[in-house]
């Protein structure tokens, strides 16, 4: 009976932990990041970290450093950045995978304002282009997948400005079950995507390697003419 009574009360735990809403608050203006979580009424502040008072420095005894030898050095590799197709895909594949869970999420605010700005006007003029086909793209998987509550989306463009200048707010909240459900299926499809990259690559290196290790045809040399040599006769 004992058991009985264990099980139900960690089944009634996970019932009220799944049922328990938590989001963030996330915002950038000013060329500051402002990062809040929000676990049912009760926020936390993420970033910016709160200053901490200044310590008074204690004095310490000099040391003399231990000499170090000199370490061989080693040369890193930059690391490849991701492209903008990647980054859709990625950002199509979590929608895809919210979807699932069809306007059960729920986006209290979103605000984004982008006004495009570089030096050269053309480089502008894309910019400005780019960030409208991509949220033309990515709002109506947002609008199937999600609830807002409040949206305000404005892009434009500064000719005289040499960079964009952007401010965005986020304010989502979601059930803690959802999470892990979500999780689940953003990571099946992250996986058949990868696999499916991997098969293009292989694909393609193959391609390029059987062009370069294809025999070159022979050249055909053409008969030489003899020139007859008139003798008078």
């Amino acid at each position: 009976m004992t058991a009985l009574w264990i099980l139900l009360a960690i089944v009634a735990l996970f019932a009220v932990i799944n049922r328990l809403r938590v989001g963030v608050d996330v915002g950038y203006e000013g060329q500051t990041v402002h990062l809040r979580a929000r676990v049912g009424p009760k926020q936390i502040t993420i970033l910016p970290r709160p200053e901490k008072p200044e310590k008074k420095p204690k004095k310490k005894k000099e040391k003399k450093p231990p000499e170090k030898k000199p370490e061989a050095v080693t040369e890193e590799k930059p690391k490849a950045k991701p492209d903008r197709e990647t980054i859709l895909t990625l950002a199509r594949l979590g929608l895809e995978a919210a979807g699932a869970f069809r306007r059960k999420l729920r986006i209290d605010l979103f605000r984004l304002y982008w006004i495009a700005g570089a030096k050269d006007p053309y480089d502008t003029a894309m910019q400005s282009g780019y960030v409208r086909a991509a949220l033309d793209g990515l709002f109506p998987l947002a609008a199937r997948a999600l609830r807002f509550r409040e949206r305000d989306v404005r892009v434009g463009a500064d000719f005289t400005a040499e960079k964009p200048q952007i401010e965005g707010r986020l304010i989502l909240t979601i059930r803690i079950g959802q999470i892990v459900a979500i999780g689940i299926v953003f990571a099946c499809k992250f996986l058949t995507f990868t696999l499916r990259r991997k098969r293009e690559r292989r694909r393609e290196q193959k391609k390029a390697q059987q062009q370069t290790q294809a025999p070159k045809p022979a050249a055909t040399e053409s008969p030489t003419e003899e020139r007859k040599v008139s003798n008078g006769a």
